[in-house]
C-alpha cells in the first residue's frame, strides 16, 4: 500500500503542467477557452504494446496528457477513508454539480426505468448507483455517459466502471490518497464505532498484523486482482496506470488538490462575483 501511494506522489505534479501548457484553468485565469474544442483532432483508439496489455481495459479513460473534450466525464476514484465524502460534499454543495453516486437511488430511485437528476440534501444526482457493480451495470444499460446529466462519477470499482463509457465519451479519471498508516487507523476505528462489522476485542495492534485489515487495496482495485497473491509485476502496472490514467491529489494537501482537481476538470466557479464568492468559500 505504502508503495503505490509513495510511486504516486509528484504524479500529479508534473502531469497537470503536462496537460495544462498555457491552457485555461478553471478560475478565470488566461489562456485556452471553449472555442479551442473546435480545433481538437477526433479520438483515436488507443493502441498498447504487449507490455502494457492491462492498460487496454481502461483504454476509455483519458490518459492525463490527453486534451479536455467536451464529451468528457469527472471520475473520482473514491480510496476509503481518504476524504472522500467530503470532496462529494464540495462538489455538489459547493459547485453544485451533479454526481452519480450511491444516494441516487434512494427514495426507490433505484427502480426508476429512465434517467433523470434529482435533488437530496441541497445536492443534484443522477438516479443511479456507481458504487456497487450491479449499480454501474444498470447505470451502463440507461447510457449514463452518453446522457451527459453526470458532471461527475464516484466508484472505487475502475474496471468495472470501464464500461461506462465509449471512446466518444471518455472518463478522466482523479482520486485523493492519504497516508497509508492514517488510512488503515482510520479504519480501524470506523469499522469498530461505525459499521460495527469489527470485533471491538481486535486491537489495533492485531488489525494492523492482519486480523481484519485490507489486503493491498490500492493494488488489486487498481489492477482487477481480487484474489489471490500479488507479485511485483501487479505493483507496479498499478503504480503505472496511476500514472498514465489519474490526477492525483493528497489529503494532507488539500487544497492545492481542490485547485488542480478543478483546473483538470474544467470545473468553474459562477460568473455571479457574489455567487462566487459563496463559493470560493464554501470550497
Amino acid at each position: 500500500r505504502a508503495a503505490v501511494a509513495g510511486g504516486a506522489r509528484g504524479v500529479g505534479q508534473y502531469n497537470l503542467d503536462a496537460y495544462s501548457g498555457n491552457n485555461n484553468n478553471n478560475n478565470g485565469e488566461e489562456g485556452e477557452g471553449e472555442d479551442d474544442y473546435e480545433s481538437l483532432p477526433p479520438p483515436v483508439e488507443k493502441i498498447y504494446d504487449e507490455d502494457h496489455q492491462y492498460l487496454v481495459p481502461l483504454r476509455h479513460f483519458a490518459d492525463v496528457k490527453d486534451p479536455h473534450r467536451p464529451t468528457d466525464t469527472a471520475f473520482f476514484f473514491h480510496v476509503p477513508r481518504s476524504g472522500g465524502s467530503t470532496l462529494k460534499d464540495m462538489v455538489g454543495k459547493c459547485l453544485k454539480l451533479v454526481q452519480s453516486s450511491e444516494v441516487g437511488v434512494r427514495d426507490g430511485h433505484g427502480a426508476d426505468p429512465i434517467l433523470q437528476v434529482i435533488e437530496i440534501n441541497e445536492s443534484k444526482y443522477v438516479n443511479v448507483d456507481t458504487t456497487t457493480v450491479q449499480g454501474i451495470q444498470r447505470a451502463v444499460d440507461l447510457g449514463l455517459a452518453t446522457s451527459n446529466y453526470a458532471d461527475l462519477v464516484v466508484s472505487s470499482y475502475l474496471h468495472q466502471s470501464a464500461s461506462l463509457f465509449d471512446l466518444h465519451h471518455q472518463a478522466r479519471a482523479f482520486l485523493l490518497l492519504r497516508n497509508p498508516i492514517e488510512r488503515a487507523t482510520s479504519m480501524y476505528y470506523h469499522r469498530v464505532h461505525e459499521l460495527g462489522d469489527l470485533d471491538p476485542e481486535i486491537s489495533i495492534e492485531d488489525f494492523a498484523q492482519g486480523n481484519g485489515i485490507e489486503n493491498n487495496w490500492m493494488t488489486r482495485f487498481l489492477t482487477d486482482r481480487m484474489e489471490g497473491e500479488l507479485t511485483k509485476a501487479d505493483l507496479e502496472q498499478a503504480k503505472d496506470i496511476l500514472k498514465q490514467k489519474f490526477m492525483v491529489g493528497f489529503i494532507d494537501d488539500i487544497e492545492e488538490s481542490i485547485y488542480r482537481f478543478m483546473k483538470y476538470n474544467r470545473w468553474k466557479y459562477a460568473e455571479d462575483e457574489n455567487q462566487k464568492m459563496k463559493e470560493e468559500d464554501c470550497v
